[in-house]
Formats: C-alpha cells, structure tokens, sequence
C-alpha cells in the first residue's frame, strides 16, 4: 500500500519528519517496507523571480533574463519560448547536479552562450523530474516565496510503501493512515460546501437488485452534461505518487476517493447503458462479459454483476465492462457506490484472475456506512472539475439484515492489566479507544475488533509495545518426551541415510495416472485414491494411498541423469473412511509409511533383501522375508517378498513389475520397499532388556542339503530352528547350486552352523555330539544330506 505525505496533509497537518512518521506508523503495526523520496536530490532548487527579459542580440530564440533569487540579480541566457518578465520560475543555481533518466547527472556550471555569461539556469518539468514536458519553463504561482527551496512548494512527494495486514482493510486508504497518525487521533475530510448543481428532473432509471445477500447496500447517482477532459494538476500528482496513472477527470475522480477515503466507486457512460435499470443479480451460467482490460470472460451462477436492462456492464467490486467505460464522448454519468459481501468478490475475483484496486478492498471489507458520504464526496468533485449537473434523486438500496452489525464489546480494567501487565485505568483505556472512534459501539470500519482481546491488543498498540514490561518467565524447562512415531522416524532417517539413501520430501498429493500406473484398476484400495475439488493441477489432483508412486517417478526423473538412484520418504497416506449414521461427511484415516526405491543396473533382488536386513538390524528389529501367496501387482511376480514382524504383515519388497517400469520410463532395475509404520510401532513397544554376549570362541560345521527346488529358504531355516539345537549361534546360507550334478527340480543348500557357549570354550567333542544330532534330525525331516 503506497501513502503519500502530500495527500496525508490533506487530512490533518503533519510537523514530525519523514524519519518521525516511519518509526510510528511502525509502532502503530503498519510496517514500513520502503520510502521514496523524489524531492530529495533537488533540494538545491530555487524559487526565482524573473525581473527583465530581453531578445539576445546573436540569436533569433534565446533571451537574456534578469533573475532575483532571494539575494542577489543573476544573469541567466534561458531558450525556452515562456520566459517573461514578471513571472516566477525554478532556478538551478550554479553548483548543484540535477540527475537525468539517462542516469547521468547534469552538473550547473557558469558558462557563456554566444557571448553572454550565464549563471544558473531555468528549469524545465522534465529537467526536475516532474514530467516529460519540455515546451517551456515550469512557471510557478505568483504568492511563491522567492528564495525558498522549491521542494518547499509540495511538487516532490514523499511515499511510503506500507505493509497492511489482511485485517486492517480500514488502513488501505489515506484517510485510515491519517486516522492513526492523528493527535488526537480523530481526522475527519472537512464539510463539502452544499453548492453542488442539482437537477429537479426525474431520474431516467431505476434500481433493482435481486441478490440482497451479496449486495446489501448500494447508492447510484446521476450527473449530466459532464464535460470529460484531464483531472487538476493537483489530483493527478496525487495519483501518479501512489502508481495510479491518471485517465480522465471522472475515472481520475472514482480513484481518488479510492485512495482517500478507501471506498471503491465505478462510474458509468449512462448513454451506453441500455433497458432503463440498473440490475444487481447473479449472471447466469455461461452469460459472457468483456472487462476494461478487454479479455473476455464467461461467467457462472455463483458471480455477482452490475447489469443494465439487457447485459451485465460491471462485475461486481472488481471491474467495469468495456462497453460502458467512460470516454471523451461520455456527457452524462452513472456512479455506482456500494458494499458487496467480501467473500463472493474474492471468489470469483480469483476464479476469474482478476486483482484490482477495488477487488483488494471489497475482498477485505469496506465500511458499510461510508457509501452515502462518498457518493456525495465524488459528486461535488465531478460535478467542479467537468462542470456537470448532479441529479437530486438517488438510486438507493439498503438491506439491513444482511449488512455486519455494530455492536459492543465489554472492557475489564483487571482483565487489561493480565494480559498487558500494566495498568491502564478504565477512563484512560477508553479516551486512547475514541481516538481511532471506537466509543460504545464499535466503527463500522473496524471488522477486526469483536472481543474483548481485540480492544486490548489496540491498547498495546497505541499504549506503545516498548512501554509493556517483559520478563523472563520462571519455570524450570524440562524437554519432553518425543511421541513413539517420531521416535521411529528419526532412526529410519538416520539408518538409511548411513546406508547410503537419499531422503525424498514430495508434496503432500499425487496424479491419478501415476497412482493406476503403479497399482492399476485392482480391488486394492491403494487404487482408490481420494480426488480434491480444486485441484492445483492433474499432478496434484488426489490424496496419495502410497508413497511409491511419487518415488518411482523421482526416481524416474533422476534416471535420465545418472546411474544409481536411492530413495526413501516417510510420509503418511490418507483413506477415505466409509460415511456413517452420524457423520454425512466422510473422514480420513492417516497411516504412516515408509517407502523404498533403489534403482541401479547391477542390482539384484539379493542385494536390495540384503540392503534391507542391514536396515532392519539397525534398528534392531527380526524381519521374516517370505513368499507372497498372491504377489501385488506392481512387483514381479518371482522377485517379491512379504516382510513379517512376528505374524503380523508389515509390508512388501521386490523388483518393479517390468510393466510399470515401461510407464514410467525406468530402463534400469529397480527395487521397491514399503512398510506400514504403524505395524513397526508393535516392535519399539516391546520392553529392552541386556543380555549379556559371550566371550567365547565360535566354533563352525557346514551341512549341505539336497532338497526340492520348491523348498524356500525360509521353511529350511524355520526347520532348523525347530530342533532347538543346544549352543547353536547362528545359521548362514553359504550358496545355493542347482546343475549338471544335480537332479532336475532339487537344488543343493550349504549352511553354516556357528556353536558358541556362553561361559566356557566348547571342546570337538561337545561339538561333533551336538551337531551328529543336527544332521540327524535332518536327515529325519525328509532331507538328503551330502
């Protein structure tokens, strides 16, 4: 929000310097993000007198000019065709540097031209940054003071860029800033003079607003026989300091009031606009309207728009249509002053891309009382600068059930003091409250202050916040206990970093496509994902049931640069749960998970199982591998596993189906992990107990087993265990060897059997009677030993 000093001293006189009203505007909450100060670098200027003015003997178009500069007669050789005696003008004296567009700076120096000494020079608008004229010199009012600087005049603005918080919609004009600078702090605009024209003729149009809701109030006027030409001087520097070009008088007018007093105005050619009525309604569905900017849009149902007997001409608090914008053939003018609710602008401003200055504030809330007052204000300025008639009558429309309400908030002294810590007496509260007019009742303009706290965060404000004490509080911090989940998650994060994976972070929703690539069309609800209503984009148009299919296409997308990709990511997928007899609404269920993807050409489905028994006992947790009974779709069939935590499923491994690595594109294996966290939750719950390892040296024996090709590791090892043979250690698969010296459909098993006791070194003897009973136990069970 831009706030110019010079439109400010409209309002109310300013004494404190430029630095003086950024500390407190600060103070105030309005932070001050920038400042621009255009006088500045022409602080040497001044205002001179030009006393004689002659033709210069050597030259058809320059002059000799006598100038007084408040102390003594200069001699100054001006081309300009509008030099004259008797008037007075900008002076440039010798010694001061006047910058240039270009970025060049033009250093005054004394100087001869044809013969005649020159000591200063006459300025031109665009040689002191005031415009790009340049038919002549700048002539400055008879009563200017010469000798005085002439940024003392009020041409150079000083501008404030504020940063206005969404709920101070009251701030974004200059009327509202001016409110808070205030001592004390009540401004208001002085009473127009009751001399405007008015026309006795009926208004030739009338009112009709079927939407009471959406627009609550609304004020339209007539002036007739405008003549449109460019706004006062005045006005449209005013406007050029705070970025708004001017256009003509009477759009130069509406924007005006917009930036003063913070109340949006649209201004009709009433010659264009068709039925005799003005129509307040929602448009109907498909309806097209083009805007001021020329873009043509197709409206909804759901949009608000200002219509004349046949089409829309204004979509409501945000902009005008082309096809009724005032022109340089407009004579007689519709001005539209009303409040519309916040929420239906904003909507359909941003469903229609549009952001305006009007838009902004309508989104935010303007004063629901102040449409009358800038009707009236508009009025008298239109009907000055274009000398139009404005009609008596006035088109209004008020609907007070639908309009906020004022209302009164309670006031605590004690309660002030608790929340402040320090003490402001009632009557002081309430004086320092009436400054910015909240008295028993709150302003209309304030849609912020509805309970008490409000009232007593504007205590501290305008109390100053370097005036409340702050002390450190006395308490003993103790760090609290991380919940189970996160406990979890760190060590995941830390294990398979140090193994060395890649943490991913995707954003929180997926593709539907990416989601039926990895799981296609199955029952699986993993299937079944959950699709937004405002999607940003079909990448992000439904809740994710798995972390695989962001992963894989990570994964994907960094194959085309480089060999070997390891990912993981511990996030959460979200289920849509079924509707019951009391909810109507369906809620979701969050479970946490953790997903793996490994992609490199030289790894096998040995290798990923390996890398995630290395993770597994990391975290010091016993994870059965076994065979899926069904395998799930987007894993290979013969390449798969089931990961167990006791009986109880904890998740899948294998390598990616070939299929879904043709979709995404991966021409390299690729490996995948996913576990149900909540499921690995069952192991961190179970007690820790030491128990104490064995000093004691290990002693080997090898046992190689001929046994069916169907026969999984696992039934073998679960096997062994079974026996329960005393002082065994450990079992390791040396290798597996299925070929020519091997019967077809068997295959040959070599296992490693480690003996250990836990207080004594085990002697041959122990050992060869421990392990004859190993083997023939086996051999019992049905298996060839070799």
């Amino acid at each position: 929000m831009k706030i110019s000093l010079n439109w400010l001293k409209r309002h109310l006189e300013i004494k404190a310097s430029v630095e003086e009203i950024s500390s407190k505007l600060t103070n105030l909450g309005f932070e001050v993000e920038g400042i621009e100060e255009s006088g500045k670098v022409y602080g040497g200027l001044l205002i001179a007198e030009v006393l004689e003015c002659v033709p210069h003997p050597d030259s058809d178009h320059l002059s000799l000019a006598k100038v007084f500069d408040g102390k003594e007669n200069l001699q100054i050789v001006c081309g300009a065709p509008n030099v004259r005696a008797g008037i007075k003008a900008v002076l440039a004296p010798i010694g001061i540097e006047l910058p240039f567009p270009d970025g060049k700076n033009l250093k005054i120096k004394k100087s001869k031209i044809r013969g005649y000494e020159s000591f200063g020079m006459l300025c031109a608008e665009d040689e002191i940054g005031l415009s790009d004229n340049h038919d002549g010199i700048l002539i400055l009012p008879s009563d200017a003071p010469v000798g005085k600087p002439f940024t003392e005049l009020g041409y150079y603005d000083t501008v404030f860029e504020l940063n206005v918080t969404p709920n101070r919609p009251d701030a974004l004009s200059h009327l509202g800033i001016a409110r808070e600078l205030s001592e004390p702090r009540c401004p208001r605009l002085k009473d127009l003079p009751d001399s405007t024209p008015r026309s006795l003729l009926p208004t030739p149009i009338k009112l009709t607003i079927t939407a009471p809701a959406a627009c609550p109030r609304y004020v339209g006027r007539i002036i007739n026989n405008v003549k449109i030409a460019p706004s006062p001087e005045w006005m449209q520097r005013l406007l050029k300091a705070v970025g708004i070009n001017p256009i003509n008088n009477v759009v130069d007018i509406t924007n005006f009031i917009l930036m003063d007093i913070g109340q949006p105005l649209h201004s009709f050619d009433l010659g264009k606009l068709s039925g005799g009525e003005i129509v307040v309604r929602f448009a109907k569905e498909g309806e097209k309207f083009t805007t001021l900017d020329g873009k043509e849009h197709v409206l909804q149902s759901t949009d608000l728009a200002i219509c004349d007997g046949n089409r829309p001409a204004c979509l409501a608090g945000v902009m005008g249509g082309l096809e009724s914008e005032i022109t340089e053939e407009t004579k007689d003018v519709f001005l539209e002053a009303a409040f519309f609710n916040p929420t239906i602008v904003r909507k359909q401003a941003k469903r229609l891309g549009l952001s305006t200055d009007s838009s902004y504030r309508f989104e935010r809330g303007v004063d629901f009382e102040l449409q009358n007052f800038a009707s009236d204000y508009a009025c008298s300025l239109i009907a000055e600068f274009t000398g139009g008639t404005v009609a008596e009558q006035k088109l209004e429309f008020v609907s007070p059930e639908h309009l906020p309400k004022r209302f009164a908030v309670p006031l605590r002294e004690e309660r002030i003091e608790k929340l402040l810590g320090i003490k402001i007496p009632l009557e002081q509260a309430k004086k320092l409250l009436e400054g910015i007019g909240v008295k028993e009742i709150m302003p209309s303009w304030r849609f912020d202050l509805e309970r008490e706290a409000d009232l007593i965060e504007e205590l501290a404000r305008l109390t100053g916040y370097d005036k409340i004490p702050y002390d450190v509080p006395s308490f003993k911090a103790e760090p609290n206990e991380l919940p189970l989940q996160e406990k979890i998650n760190r060590k995941i994060r830390h294990s398979l970093s140090a193994l060395g994976l890649h943490e991913c972070l995707s954003l929180r929703f997926t593709s539907k496509k990416k989601t039926e690539w990895v799981f296609g069309n199955s029952e699986d609800k993993r299937a079944k994902p959950a699709e937004l209503l405002n999607p940003l984009s079909e990448e992000l148009a439904v809740l994710p049931t798995s972390l695989l299919p962001n992963l894989i296409f990570s994964a994907a997308e960094n194959a085309k640069h480089q060999k070997s990709i390891r990912l993981f990511e511990v996030s959460k997928a979200q289920f849509p749960t079924p509707e019951t007899a009391s909810e109507k609404d369906p809620g979701f269920e969050e479970i946490p998970l953790l997903g793996i993807v490994y992609a490199e050409a030289k790894m096998d489905f040995l290798q990923f199982k390996g890398l995630l028994t290395a993770f597994f006992k990391r975290l010091h947790i016993s994870v059965n591998f076994e065979a899926p009974e069904i395998s799930e779709v987007f894993l290979h069939p013969g390449r798969s596993a089931v990961l167990k935590l006791g009986k109880k499923i904890l998740g899948c491994c294998g390598e990616l189906h070939p299929a879904v690595q043709n979709k995404f594109d991966l021409k390299i294996n690729t490996f995948v992990c996913e576990i149900d966290l909540s499921i690995l939750e069952i192991a961190f719950l179970k007690p820790v107990s030491f128990k104490e390892f064995s000093r004691q040296m290990i002693i080997e024996r090898d046992v190689s087993i001929e046994a069916d090709e169907s026969v999984s590791h696992a039934e073998l090892l679960s096997k062994f265990k079974g026996f329960n043979p005393k002082y065994l250690a450990g079992i390791e698969l040396l290798s597996v060897y299925q070929g020519e010296k091997i019967a077809a459909g068997k295959k040959n098993l070599l296992y490693r059997f480690y003996y250990q006791a836990p207080d004594r070194t085990l002697t041959d003897d122990e050992i060869n009677a421990v392990h004859t009973k190993l083997r023939e136990r086996i051999a019992g069970a049905g298996l060839v030993l070799r």
